[in-house]
Protein backbone atom coordinates (compact mmCIF):
# COMPACT_ATOMS: atom_id res chain seq x y z
CA UNK A 1 0.00 0.00 0.00
CA UNK A 2 2.87 2.35 0.98
CA UNK A 3 4.53 1.83 -2.81
CA UNK A 4 0.74 2.46 -4.39
CA UNK A 5 0.70 5.66 -2.24
CA UNK A 6 3.94 7.02 -3.62
CA UNK A 7 3.58 6.12 -6.97
CA UNK A 8 0.68 7.78 -6.96
CA UNK A 9 2.27 10.99 -5.56
CA UNK A 10 4.97 10.71 -7.96
CA UNK A 11 2.26 10.64 -11.11
CA UNK A 12 0.12 13.56 -9.23
CA UNK A 13 3.60 15.62 -9.48
CA UNK A 14 4.15 14.26 -13.30
CA UNK A 15 0.94 15.20 -14.32
CA UNK A 16 0.52 19.41 -14.39
CA UNK A 17 3.34 18.94 -17.05
CA UNK A 18 1.51 15.77 -18.66
CA UNK A 19 -1.81 17.93 -19.39
CA UNK A 20 -0.11 20.23 -21.75
CA UNK A 21 -0.04 17.28 -24.49
CA UNK A 22 -0.31 19.30 -27.11
CA UNK A 23 -0.29 22.99 -29.06
CA UNK A 24 -3.24 24.51 -30.33
CA UNK A 25 -6.24 25.93 -30.51
CA UNK A 26 -8.94 24.94 -27.68
CA UNK A 27 -12.00 27.17 -27.43
CA UNK A 28 -14.00 27.47 -25.16
CA UNK A 29 -17.62 25.91 -23.80
CA UNK A 30 -19.12 22.67 -23.10
CA UNK A 31 -19.53 21.98 -27.31
CA UNK A 32 -16.28 22.78 -28.62
CA UNK A 33 -14.72 20.90 -26.03
CA UNK A 34 -16.51 17.57 -26.46
CA UNK A 35 -15.88 17.94 -30.23
CA UNK A 36 -12.42 17.92 -29.24
CA UNK A 37 -12.03 14.78 -27.29
CA UNK A 38 -14.10 13.48 -29.62
CA UNK A 39 -12.01 14.31 -32.37
CA UNK A 40 -8.39 14.08 -30.77
CA UNK A 41 -7.13 9.84 -31.45
CA UNK A 42 -4.76 10.37 -28.14
CA UNK A 43 -8.12 11.86 -25.73
CA UNK A 44 -10.36 9.28 -27.31
CA UNK A 45 -8.29 6.68 -26.93
CA UNK A 46 -7.64 7.71 -23.03
CA UNK A 47 -11.71 8.14 -22.61
CA UNK A 48 -12.50 4.97 -23.77
CA UNK A 49 -9.80 3.41 -21.55
CA UNK A 50 -11.62 5.21 -18.38
CA UNK A 51 -14.62 3.82 -19.56
CA UNK A 52 -13.19 0.41 -19.73
CA UNK A 53 -11.66 0.78 -16.40
CA UNK A 54 -15.04 1.55 -14.57
CA UNK A 55 -17.16 -0.50 -16.13
CA UNK A 56 -14.66 -2.99 -15.08
CA UNK A 57 -14.57 -2.01 -11.60
CA UNK A 58 -18.08 -1.86 -11.42
CA UNK A 59 -18.68 -5.00 -12.98
CA UNK A 60 -16.20 -6.39 -9.81
CA UNK A 61 -17.72 -4.55 -7.36
CA UNK A 62 -20.93 -6.14 -8.06
CA UNK A 63 -20.31 -9.68 -8.89
CA UNK A 64 -18.52 -9.85 -5.55
CA UNK A 65 -21.88 -8.41 -3.83
CA UNK A 66 -23.64 -10.59 -5.73
CA UNK A 67 -21.19 -13.56 -4.74
CA UNK A 68 -21.64 -12.72 -0.81
CA UNK A 69 -25.37 -12.36 -0.71
CA UNK A 70 -25.29 -15.35 -2.37
CA UNK A 71 -23.49 -17.06 0.11
CA UNK A 72 -24.86 -15.42 3.11
CA UNK A 73 -27.87 -17.14 1.54
CA UNK A 74 -26.75 -20.49 1.68
CA UNK A 75 -24.79 -20.22 4.84
CA UNK A 76 -28.30 -18.84 6.43
CA UNK A 77 -29.85 -21.58 5.18
CA UNK A 78 -27.50 -24.61 5.83
CA UNK A 79 -27.87 -23.06 9.92
CA UNK A 80 -31.75 -23.63 9.36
Amino acid sequence: MQMFKRSLAAVSLLAPGMAIAHEGAHGGGLTSGFVHVISEPDHLAIVCLGAALIGCASWAVHGLGRKRALSRQASSRARD
